[in-house]
């Protein structure tokens, strides 16, 4: 799985572990990495990678094909970059940054596990879009295209994969709270007012916490989702409903 030492990503990676999966996370944070690798145990294997460095990402793609050894049950698309900049403001290197993290990455490595994934026969892909892949947000033009992407790309290669006994999903999770959105918050001129404002959009009345993400991940990993294909999840305590 990739962005594995974040704040929903390592939820993700306790979640699998649980279930008795092992698991290879790969991650650009080495010092995170080797926090996770040394309290996991033998059944985490870090990898320590930027997704968005094409010749970097395609070492850690046969570094993964040789580990695994030709079979791959369960593959997780969760790293992910966002930046709050209005549309005038944006430039190539955001717009290129986020596709190359938020998609690409993904489209990528999927691509290069798909081997191994059809070796598996009854493989699983959850890709971890984000709820605004389903609606817009001021700010989020580069993040919303990416993610966006993300989930018709899950939905297109759920079709396109289901007569290889390859499930493919999409969660979008809403606000979690995470260091990522706490650095959101940060970057607002009132950063309570910033957070008071986003749990005001929340029908249930409060932020997410990665756990509730990870355990909706573990399900569509798992033999209990086996009729569950090119479905998109929310996570978000009913924000998207609105």
């Amino acid at each position: 799985m990739t962005g594995a030492a974040g704040g929903i990503g390592q939820s993700i990676v306790r979640e699998l572990l649980r279930a008795g999966a092992t698991v290879h996370g790969l991650d650009r944070n080495a010092a995170a990495q080797l926090v996770l690798a040394r309290e996991l145990g033998a059944r985490y294997h870090a990898y320590t990678v930027d997704l968005a460095d094409r010749s970097a990402s395609n070492r850690a793609h046969a570094q993964l094909l040789e580990a695994l050894g030709g079979r791959c049950d369960i593959l997780v698309n969760n790293v992910g970059v966002a930046g709050v900049v209005p549309f005038e403001s944006s430039d190539d290197v955001l717009l290129d940054t986020t596709l190359a993290v938020n998609f690409v990455a993904a489209f990528r490595l999927t691509r290069a596990l798909l081997p191994a994934l059809r070796a598996s026969g009854h493989a699983s892909v959850v890709n971890i879009a984000s709820e605004l892949a389903l609606i817009g947000q001021s700010g989020y033009s580069a993040y919303c295209a990416s993610k966006g992407a993300l989930l018709a790309w899950s939905r297109a290669l759920a079709v396109e994969l289901a007569g290889e006994g390859i499930r493919v999903n999409a969660v979008c999770p809403g606000p979690i709270d995470t260091r990522l959105l706490a650095a959101e918050f940060a970057s607002c001129a009132d950063p309570g007012e910033a957070r008071r404002a986003e749990i005001a959009t929340v029908p249930v009345g409060r932020l997410g916490v990665p756990k509730e993400v990870a355990t909706v991940v573990g399900f569509l990993a798992g033999d209990s989702a086996a009729f569950v294909s090119g479905a998109a999840w929310s996570v978000d305590g009913g924000k998207t409903a609105r």
